[in-house]
């Protein structure tokens, strides 16, 4: 029995196993072992880029004190424009509410004109609270352009970390484990090494979060300051309708007192023959429809087909004047058989729904209207129209541009009783006016 020999063939045997595991392991790209790296559980005093930046420390913390001053002014100025609009806000309510108060008197020609004066004042600070929230969404929109450049900032700092990051994983990527243990001294530097190796894994991957989230926050200031510059574009619009109701006020005024000559018998003249041409427009439009209808079914239309009415004109600046509403003016001579949309004068007005136009009155500068005649006995009326652009006994189809708005005192189509641009809006059932908003999508 040769025991050393045999025991010589087992140390060799167990030796050429673990060098072949060893160089299996070896010959293994380093990046392979920092698979599961916790970005968590990183070396703090494993590399930092921002370590190279040391040299710029004093000239970047000049430049946010400076940044930081101007700040301050734009968020005072925003806090001092966002009370003057509150305090203009609580101007105009007061005018309102003086309005709210005249408009349920009787109805004469000095309360008529004590209204006017009213509503002009009202007007006039309308115009200056527009102007002053043009102002504060001017300094909002500053106020994110900073707050863009400094997200803009973080998101090129971040990408740079990560580039020196991926960098340096990369050119650990280029070695095995084989060449970095022979570049080592110990076994202690090698294990050192390759802890490092995972480091970088760890600190690359918290590196690629924050630019992640730098760019979901500069996203969302860009969609921010986006937001703000509609909101710029509406009260732009806003501030023309409210120059123009200034302008149609102050008109009215000087019309009636042409119109009246400053006499309260002519004034109410005026109101009983406005009463008398309401009337027989009314008359006119049920007889015209009637008509219409016998003349569609003759030639075989089908009128039983669902009608959905879209808004004529955008009603995003609301309603000035609702169906029967109670605080009228004129109400004590004739209900207000409408909706009345504010629109600049000159606004694009379309057809709410598919249809057949009857009337298309153009009334010189008296009241112009064009009636549109739809299927399940409904139709609808669009008045103070200052130019018409279809022709009686035509087809229309929804949304079609049927002319344009008016409204605006001693202007085509307006007639004698308006104070500013707006469309007046009838929706009619078997002939008799309803409410529109019942027929209307939601605004």
């Amino acid at each position: 029995m040769n025991w050393p020999n045999k025991n010589k063939k087992i140390i060799c045997i167990a030796s050429a196993g673990l060098i072949m595991l060893m160089a299996g392991f070896l010959f293994v790209p380093a990046w392979h072992v920092s698979a599961q790296t916790d970005p968590a559980n990183t070396n703090s005093e494993a590399m930092d880029p921002a370590d190279t930046d040391s040299s710029s420390d004093q000239t970047s913390a000049d430049t946010t004190i400076s940044e930081n001053a101007n700040l301050d002014q734009l968020n005072q100025a925003l806090d001092e424009k966002r009370q003057q609009v509150e305090e203009l806000k609580k101007q105009a309510q007061t005018y309102q509410n003086n309005i709210d108060i005249k408009q349920q008197e009787e109805v004469t020609l000095q309360n008529q004109l004590s209204l006017i004066d009213l509503q002009v004042s009202q007007a006039e600070v309308d115009i200056e609270t527009v102007k002053a929230e043009i102002d504060e969404v001017n300094l909002e929109i500053e106020q994110l352009n900073g707050q863009i450049a400094e997200k803009t900032d973080e998101l090129e700092y971040d990408k740079t970390v990560l580039g020196e990051y991926l960098r340096a994983i990369y050119k650990y990527d280029q070695k095995t484990y084989l060449e970095i243990f022979m570049s080592n001294a110990s076994f202690s530097d090698f294990f050192d090494q390759m802890k490092y190796t995972e480091q970088l894994q760890g600190q690359a991957q918290t590196a690629l979060k924050s630019v992640q989230d730098a760019k979901a926050a500069l996203d969302d200031e860009k969609s921010a300051k986006q937001q703000k510059k509609d909101e710029l574009d509406a009260l732009s619009d806003k501030l023309s309708m409210s120059i123009d109701s200034l302008s149609g006020q102050k008109q009215y005024k000087v019309n009636l007192l042409a119109d009246t000559r400053n006499s309260e018998a002519k004034f109410s003249e005026l109101l009983d023959q406005a009463n008398k041409q309401e009337q027989a427009a009314e008359a006119e439009m049920n007889a015209l429809e009637s008509k219409a209808r016998e003349k569609l079914t003759d030639e075989g239309v089908d009128l039983n087909i669902a009608a959905t009415l879209m808004w004529p004109v955008n009603p995003a600046k609301g309603i000035s004047a609702y169906f029967h509403d109670p605080t009228y003016i004129f109400k004590k001579y004739f209900e207000h058989p409408a909706i009345d949309i504010p629109a600049q004068q000159g606004t694009a007005v379309r057809a709410a729904d598919n249809g057949y136009v009857v009337r298309a009155k153009n009334a010189g500068l008296g009241y112009s209207y064009i009636m549109i005649v739809h299927n399940q006995q409904l139709s609808t009326v669009y008045g103070h129209i200052s130019r018409i652009d279809v022709a009686e006994d035509s087809y229309v189809v929804r949304g079609q541009q049927i002319g344009l708005s008016g409204g605006t005192p001693g202007t085509p189509g307006a007639g004698g009783f308006t104070t500013g641009p707006h469309l007046h809006f009838e929706v009619r059932s078997n002939g008799i006016p309803v409410n529109p908003l019942d027929y209307l999508p939601p605004r």
